[in-house]
């Protein structure tokens, strides 16, 4: 029978229901620390088993748990299928602990500190056996999320995404570290619309490499400097060496002592950026590897989203321990806004601003790619979300619960993305038509980051969905970008 009680876990609600008795079911609660687990048993009703110990993050103290929890079963006759686990969520140092009980067949919950607390039967006091009975308290009334064994593409993933965020922002404090020296040793040089030269490309950092100073700008040969820039392709080479000679020219130079500590400091946080530069080159390179066997591949056909935002998509919202329908997921992401209503049916309902209560991470990707569906998307999704701004509607959330639902519709189907005429009434040619146009587009996305062949080889879900696109609409679709031996 479906439960009025929405946040109540469902795994859990189904080992209460096996055992058919809630005295047959025990629940182990954790408080989780570095180096040991302050730990108690209880069955279904609350009623203790065992009274607090202590349990090490080792294999030693898992190895002693499950003795105690084997003569416990035998004790008050409770099968192995019917114990779980919960604790909060906490730091990595306890993951490798939760994945030994997890990769055993138990049933682990983790569940958010604030509920934990809210749960506490002593709001005045923490300690180690109060908050694990709060633990307890939240096991027994069956909430919690699942942990389970991790899907290896989803978390992969994730994982590197992670890693890609921190090096991301350390490459941006180098960037702003870099900004304040040149503006001392030569100010408004990394302002493309006074040198003409994009800040923190190539040309740019060859510049900023070796002995920068107003003094070296006014030095170099204009011949010389022409001929290293037009190899960086600048649009106009000539034009850049003037404009920075006379930005020499006008600029105003630091302390003479200074200069030498200045161009120092310069030459090692080069050096960082560009070796931060390189390795999120690297970075995103293999993510996209790694995307290219999974369903969020298929997130690439979306007009609009690319590798920027794909696997962040696919890390978030295709997790299946943390799946839930599209109005769980939308609350998940920020989506959904408070909303107050009293005083009987009569009284309309009040709707206030969304919740900080969310995965802020989720909700970073959905407006991000809202925002860029919205710029460079399909036609029909611009037009979208230009209507729901001139009605003064929230343009931004409309847009990223599409996305929202788009997603989860490819990442479980794995089928190409359709915009919404031909998703509902489009013929056959029509649909036809549409692939051959877009499908050059998407590889030319994989072609960018390096990862167009594993996105086109054998059983990848690319692959897959080209050879049936192929039979089911009698077309050709070539598995090499459209600008193979382009310079």
């Amino acid at each position: 029978m479906r439960s009025i009680f929405r946040r109540r876990n469902p795994d859990v609600q189904q080992l209460f229901d096996n055992a058919g008795d809630p005295g047959k079911v025990m629940c182990v609660a954790f408080d989780y620390a570095k180096a040991s687990h302050t730990t108690i048993m209880c069955n279904g009703m609350g009623n203790k088993l065992h009274g607090r110990f202590d349990v090490h993050n080792d294999r030693t103290g898992l190895d002693y748990l499950l003795g105690i929890i084997a003569g416990l079963c035998r004790k008050h006759r409770i099968k192995k299928e019917h114990v779980f686990f919960g604790g909060e969520d906490c730091g990595a140092y306890v993951f490798n602990f939760i994945h030994a009980l997890v990769s055993r067949g138990y049933l682990v919950l983790g569940m958010n500190t604030k509920q934990v607390k809210d749960e506490r039967e002593n709001t005045h006091a923490s300690t180690d056996l109060i908050d694990t009975i709060g633990v307890a308290g939240m096991m027994i009334k069956m909430k919690g999320r699942t942990i389970g064994i991790q899907s290896k593409g989803v978390h992969i993933v994730k994982r590197l995404r992670r890693q890609r965020k921190a090096m991301l922002k350390a490459h941006a404090a180098s960037a702003h570290r870099i900004y304040g020296v040149v503006d001392q040793l030569l100010p408004g040089f990394l302002d493309n619309k006074i040198t003409g030269i994009t800040p923190f490309s190539r040309a740019s950092l060859w510049l900023m490499e070796d002995r920068f100073s107003i003094a070296e700008m006014r030095a170099r040969h204009r011949p010389a400097l022409v001929r290293k820039l037009r190899e960086f392709s600048l649009q106009d080479p000539e034009g850049c060496v003037e404009k920075l000679k006379a930005l020499a020219d006008v600029s105003l130079p630091p302390p003479r002592a200074m200069i030498g500590a200045l161009q120092r400091s310069l030459g090692e946080e080069h050096k960082i950026y560009s070796m931060l530069s390189k390795n999120l080159h690297v970075l995103d390179m293999d993510i996209a590897k790694l995307l290219a066997n999974t369903p969020g591949a298929m997130f690439t056909t979306i007009p609009g989203i690319g590798m920027r935002w794909a696997p962040g998509l696919f890390a978030e919202l295709c997790d299946p321990a943390r799946r839930r329908n599209v109005d769980s997921m939308s609350a998940m992401g920020g989506l959904v806004p408070r909303v107050k209503q009293t005083g009987g049916p009569d009284k309309p309902a009040i709707i206030g601003h969304r919740t900080k209560k969310c995965c802020s991470i989720l909700k970073h990707h959905l407006f991000s790619a809202a925002v860029s569906v919205a710029r460079y998307g399909h036609s029909e999704m611009r037009a979208e979300y230009q209507a729901d701004k001139d009605a003064g509607r929230d343009c931004r959330v409309r847009m990223a619960r599409r996305v929202l639902r788009i997603c989860l519709y490819i990442n479980d189907n794995q089928t190409f993305f359709l915009p919404p005429s031909l998703h509902k009434n489009g013929t056959r040619d029509q649909i036809r038509d549409y692939y051959m146009y877009m499908w050059p587009k998407v590889l030319i996305k994989w072609r960018d980051v390096g990862a167009i062949l594993e996105a086109t080889a054998e059983g990848a879900p690319l692959r897959v969905w080209r050879d049936m696109a192929q039979e089911l609409y009698d077309i050709e679709l070539s598995l090499k970008s459209p600008q193979t031996g382009r310079k």
